[in-house]
C-alpha cells in the first residue's frame, strides 16, 4: 500500500510539472526603434494557459519601466494585454534599453503541490549616440583557393545624423601582412535606424593558402571606422605533423602519426604508408585509414612489431589522400625493455634489506637477553 501510495505521488508530481510548465507568452522578444515623445502599444498574448485559470501579469524592470504601463494587472486563460511605452523627448542614455513583462500564475489552494509558474518577455530599444555612429560588423567565412569567398559588411546607423558614406572598401592581408586583394563598394547613404548589406565576392585565384585578415573600413563626416575579421584559404594538402620517434623494443608496440587537414573540405580515406630502415634492415607498414573534417587534426593509431629491432632507424612516412601525398623524413629509436632487469634488482635489494635487518634485530635480542 505504502509502495502504491509512493508510486501515485511521483506521478501526480511529475504530472503536475508537465501540466503547468507549457505556459507561454508571445513575442518572448521584441525589437522597436526609439522615436523621442512617441508612444508605443505592444500586444502580448498568453499561450497554452488553462482555461478560466487567472494569471497575474507585471512589469519586472528595465530601463524603461518609469515609461511603460499595462491595460490590466490580470488575464483569463489565454488571454491578451497590452504594454504602452511613451518614449520620453530626451533620453540621456544612448545604447540598447530594456523593458520586460511577466505573466505569472496565480497558485490554488485546493491544489496538491503549488508549483508557480512565470514566464516573460522583453521589449528593446536602441537609443541612437549623439551625432555620428556607424556599426560595423564583418562576415568571411574560411575557404579554399580557386574559390570565391563571400565577403558582407553590415552597417547600421547607432548615430542620431544620417550616415553619408564617402567611401567603404575591404583590404585583405595575408598572415606575413602583405596585401594581397581589395573589394571596393558603392558610397550610399544611411538614415536614422537604417541598416546597409555589402556583399561581394573574394575571388582567391592566384592566393597562397594560409590564415589571412579582412580589414574593411568606412568613412563618413571626416571620420574612418575600422572591423577585422580572420579567415582561412586551404587547398587540397594534409600536413603531418607529429610521428612516433620511441618505442620499446620486444613485441607489438602502439605507433603513433598526427594528420592535419589544410582543406576547407571533407579528406577521406588518408592513410599513411611508414618506411623504416637502417644499414642492414627495411620493413613498411601501413596505418589504418581516417576521416578528416575540414582543417581537423586527428591521430591514427598502429602497431609495430618491435622483436629483433633494437637501436636507430630511418624513418620515412607518406601520407595519401584523394590522390595526393605527403611524405616527410624523421628517425624512429627502438630501446631496450629494461623492466624485468629493474625488478630483478629490486627484488635483490629487498632480499638483502630484510637479511641484513634480520640479522641486527637478532643481535639486538642477545644483547638485551644478557643483561
Amino acid at each position: 500500500m505504502m509502495m502504491v501510495g509512493k508510486s501515485a505521488l511521483v506521478l501526480l508530481f511529475i504530472f503536475s510539472i508537465s501540466y503547468v510548465s507549457a505556459l507561454g507568452i508571445s513575442p518572448a522578444i521584441k525589437n522597436i526603434d526609439f522615436v523621442p515623445g512617441q508612444e508605443v502599444n505592444i500586444t502580448f498574448y498568453v499561450l497554452d494557459a488553462v482555461e478560466y485559470s487567472t494569471y497575474d501579469v507585471g512589469i519586472r524592470g528595465g530601463d524603461l519601466a518609469d515609461y511603460s504601463s499595462l491595460n490590466v494587472d490580470s488575464v483569463k486563460g489565454n488571454g491578451v494585454f497590452i504594454l504602452t511605452i511613451k518614449f520620453p523627448t530626451d533620453f540621456d542614455k544612448p545604447g540598447t534599453s530594456t523593458i520586460s513583462v511577466s505573466v505569472k500564475e496565480r497558485p490554488s489552494e485546493s491544489s496538491f503541490i503549488n508549483t508557480v509558474v512565470e514566464v516573460g518577455s522583453t521589449v528593446k530599444t536602441f537609443v541612437p549616440y549623439p551625432g555620428y555612429y556607424g556599426d560595423l560588423s564583418l562576415s568571411i567565412p574560411d575557404g579554399n583557393v580557386d574559390e570565391n569567398i563571400p565577403v558582407e559588411l553590415h552597417v547600421i546607423n547607432r548615430g542620431d545624423n544620417p550616415l553619408n558614406i564617402e567611401s567603404v572598401f575591404v583590404d585583405f592581408v595575408s598572415g606575413d601582412g602583405n596585401a594581397v586583394k581589395k573589394i571596393e563598394f558603392t558610397p550610399v547613404n544611411i538614415p536614422i535606424f537604417g541598416e546597409r548589406y555589402f556583399r561581394k565576392y573574394l575571388d582567391t585565384t592566384g592566393i597562397v593558402p594560409g590564415n589571412y585578415i579582412g580589414r574593411a573600413r568606412v568613412s563618413y563626416e571626416g571620420i574612418t571606422r575600422e572591423v577585422n575579421k580572420s579567415f582561412r584559404v586551404g587547398s587540397l594538402f594534409v600536413n603531418i605533423t607529429n610521428f612516433t620517434n620511441y618505442v620499446l623494443g620486444g613485441g607489438i608496440q602502439k605507433f603513433y602519426v598526427t594528420l592535419e587537414n589544410k582543406w576547407n573540405s571533407k579528406v577521406l580515406g588518408a592513410y599513411v604508408d611508414v618506411n623504416l630502415t637502417n644499414d642492414i634492415y627495411s620493413m613498411v607498414f601501413r596505418t589504418p585509414s581516417i576521416d578528416l573534417e575540414p582543417w581537423e587534426e586527428k591521430v591514427i593509431e598502429s602497431y609495430l612489431d618491435t622483436d629483433n629491432l633494437e637501436g636507430k632507424y630511418n624513418l620515412f612516412l607518406n601520407a595519401s589522400y584523394h590522390g595526393q601525398s605527403t611524405f616527410i623524413y624523421g628517425s624512429l629509436f627502438v630501446g631496450k625493455d629494461y623492466s624485468l632487469i629493474i625488478y630483478s634488482v629490486s627484488a635483490i635489494v629487498a632480499i638483502i634489506f630484510f637479511i641484513v635487518l634480520y640479522f641486527i634485530l637478532k643481535r639486538l635480542f642477545f644483547r638485551n637477553k644478557r643483561r
